[in-house]
């Protein structure tokens, strides 16, 4: 696995009104981070800066050794290096599963060593010429998931990963991301749930806009 070190300097971030307020934060291979906060808090803006999808107004990004300009498109380096588990899944329904897990290869080369792996892993060999508007939430997510581990990235950032699941896919998901973790990924859980967030090794809250490490 590739090294990964992300450094958040005093990141601020405002619409109508400041949502993020010296936010600092440091994340490495080693790094298995819960992201809490009440809705409105400020937790996508948080994931959406991380995961080079959004910019940010004020502070430092510091990308493996990379000055991030917040004007930039970044979208090279988010294929190369990030894996998004979306709260909403983020499937394309006119497509079916195998064809939404294997959408990653459009940007690079899929190892189909890798995908046979994570589909047989997730066990969604069943599911893949379904399309992705006949499956429950836990298959939904199961597919989402095998997308984003597809082209094995360094950082898996997982936004409310089982807000949508039954207990038995719950649990599925959150042994999957310790165990994506232990062969040295980084994991950002962004949750509500203090129960998954309790999964994690570091727990922060952000709160009036600001990041607290919980101890």
């Amino acid at each position: 696995m590739k090294k990964i070190h992300l450094q958040l300097n005093h990141i601020t971030k405002s619409f109508s009104q400041t949502v993020l307020n010296d936010v600092s934060l440091d994340i490495t291979n080693e790094s298995y981070y819960a992201i809490c906060g009440k809705s409105g808090a400020g937790k996508s803006t948080l994931m959406n800066i991380l995961g080079l999808i959004e910019g940010f107004d004020g502070g430092e990004y510091i990308f493996n050794g990379e000055s991030i300009n917040p004007q930039k498109d970044y979208s090279a380096l988010r294929i190369q290096h990030i894996g998004f588990i979306f709260q909403s899944y983020n499937l394309i329904p006119s497509l079916n599963c195998r064809e939404n897990i294997l959408l990653p290869s459009l940007y690079r080369t899929v190892n189909e060593a890798e995908y046979d792996y994570l589909v047989n892993m997730l066990q969604i060999q069943p599911l893949l010429h379904q399309k992705v508007g006949t499956l429950s939430g836990g298959e939904k997510q199961r597919v989402a998931i095998a997308r984003a581990l597809l082209l094995n990235p360094e950082l898996i950032i997982a936004d409310e990963p089982t807000g949508n699941l039954d207990e038995y896919n719950k649990q599925l998901v959150l042994d999957l991301l310790k165990m994506e973790h232990n062969k040295n990924r980084a994991v950002i859980l962004i949750t509500h749930d203090q129960n998954v967030a309790n999964q994690a090794e570091r727990i922060y809250e952000l709160t009036n806009g600001c990041l607290y490490e919980k101890k």
